[in-house]
């Protein structure tokens, strides 16, 4: 049978318009997999040091995010926005501890159908669970739960501050896959698809790695797959813009040797590996189970991290590596190998899974689905992303990002000329319209801002 290639293309979409009410059997399983501190250094990004064969994959099987922001800086506020389908204008780093009434995902999946699953850290890694909702899940294993049983040695990872050495983070190489903690996540993610599965419902299964948080475990074969001379170095240019005090966590940033600036990216790159092992673990699962046609997996960080930039080694700060993160959609009937660079934020996935599954959206979210990009990655995204943490606040449109500060103070980056925002250009005089404009874009979002004296920055997550 021929068909005319607007009914070809009309059928070839029509799964992706889940109806309201279906039937469990129709509906789509879910597979949502969190990484922690991730920046978009993956193959599929463009990173020639990375060594992601599985993610760069499952970027070709679906739509990769070039331009998906987050709502924190650092892991609470992010999890707690994307969680919840709030801003910071409605939901802070402890939002559901104070109102546990507040909708989460997993209830709202679990309320409609949905089988739910959560292995490791989604909301926040809590010994008590006190950020998580008891109603949310059918199935709950904890991080603390699923410790390796075998030993790895780590080394530690330092930042020259001149008079002191500050511990960065922590190499820690294993012999075998057992010792590292997201390879015994993964372990028990399949033992629930295996023992714990409800054939009768779709699964919503939501899986939280640890990598490539501090400490950096990995396998002493990935670390030693990685070349220290492939990784690129960003030494702080001599005329880059002096950042406000109190801007980043380390004032103002603190220079380190190539050899160790490589040794720490060498640590970092080698647990995005053994991740993305993992990764294709699960993905040939439930392949292996005929599971994989019918679930949506979606794929992302809960922020980025500098890795040197501006001598930073970790996030706790309002700018592109931190705010910007992956995302990758692979659905079933969605397209293939495609770019999306609209903007969407983190705080869509809770809109966009109601959507996927077919489910009304809850009238309290503040995100908006992104499943018209998973159609059509040529899609419109959103005007701007916002985020406000620490001292300022900031929006990120396709070629500009502005940020406040609270003492008064305005950064403008042009990101046609200057990606890694190194020259604030906001005093320019034909930029003026241009911080007129985002202003009053922040302004509508945030509120007027008020001003006082910064403060310095802390290591909370």
């Amino acid at each position: 049978m021929k068909y005319s290639l607007p009914l070809f293309a009309a059928l070839l979409l029509a799964p992706l318009e889940f109806t309201h009410g279906a039937p469990a059997s129709s509906k789509p399983n879910i597979l949502f997999l969190v990484a922690d501190d991730l920046a978009t250094r993956l193959g599929c990004y463009g990173d020639k040091a990375a060594i992601t064969p599985n993610l760069d994959r499952l970027a070709k099987e679906g739509v990769m995010f070039n331009r998906a922001y987050v709502q924190g800086a650092v892991c609470t506020p992010s999890r707690t926005s994307f969680m919840l389908g709030l801003n910071s204008n409605h939901a802070q780093a402890n939002h559901f501890v104070t109102h546990p009434d507040t909708m989460t995902m997993g209830r709202w999946m679990r309320e409609h159908g949905y089988q739910t699953a959560a292995i490791g850290k989604l909301d926040h890694d809590d010994p008590n669970d006190a950020y998580t909702d008891p109603k949310a899940w059918d199935v709950r294993v904890k991080r603390e739960e699923m410790n390796p049983t075998e030993r790895l040695q780590r080394s530690p990872f330092d930042e020259d501050l001149g008079k002191q050495r500050k511990n960065v983070s922590f190499i820690g190489l294993a012999d075998s896959p057992g010792a590292v903690g997201d390879y015994v996540r993964t372990t028990r993610a399949i033992q629930f698809f295996d023992n714990e599965r409800d054939p009768n419902k779709p699964f919503f299964a939501a899986i939280g790695f640890h990598a490539p948080h501090a400490p950096w475990d990995t396998l002493k074969q990935d670390f030693e797959n990685h070349d220290p001379a492939r990784f690129l170095l960003e030494p702080t240019p001599a005329e880059a813009t002096p950042l406000p005090a109190g801007s980043m966590l380390h004032e103002p940033g603190m220079e380190m040797t190539e050899e160790s600036q490589r040794k720490g990216q060498r640590g970092y790159y080698a647990a995005v590996t053994f991740m993305d092992t993992q990764v294709g673990r699960l993905l040939e699962h439930l392949r292996s189970k005929g599971l994989l046609e019918n679930t949506i997996i979606v794929f992302t960080s809960d922020h980025g991290y500098h890795l040197g930039w501006r001598g930073q080694w970790a996030k706790h700060s309002i700018d592109e590596q931190v705010l910007r993160v992956p995302l990758i959609v692979r659905h079933p009937q969605g397209m293939k190998g495609a770019t999306a660079n609209g903007i969407v934020e983190l705080l869509d996935l809770f809109p966009s899974f109601c959507e996927f599954a077919g489910l009304p959206i809850p009238e309290t979210l503040d995100g908006k689905s992104f499943l018209p990009l998973v159609k059509d990655a040529a899609a419109e995204g959103k005007p701007g992303a916002f985020c406000k943490w620490g001292n300022g606040r900031t929006v990120r449109t396709e070629r500009w990002r502005l940020t406040e500060r609270y003492d008064g103070s305005r950064e403008l980056y042009d990101h046609h000329a200057d990606g890694a925002e190194y020259y604030n250009v906001a005093q320019v005089p034909q930029n003026q319209p241009e911080v007129q404009k985002l202003g009053a874009m922040l302004a509508s979002y945030f509120g007027p801002l008020v001003t006082r004296p910064l403060k310095p920055m802390k290591g909370k997550e």
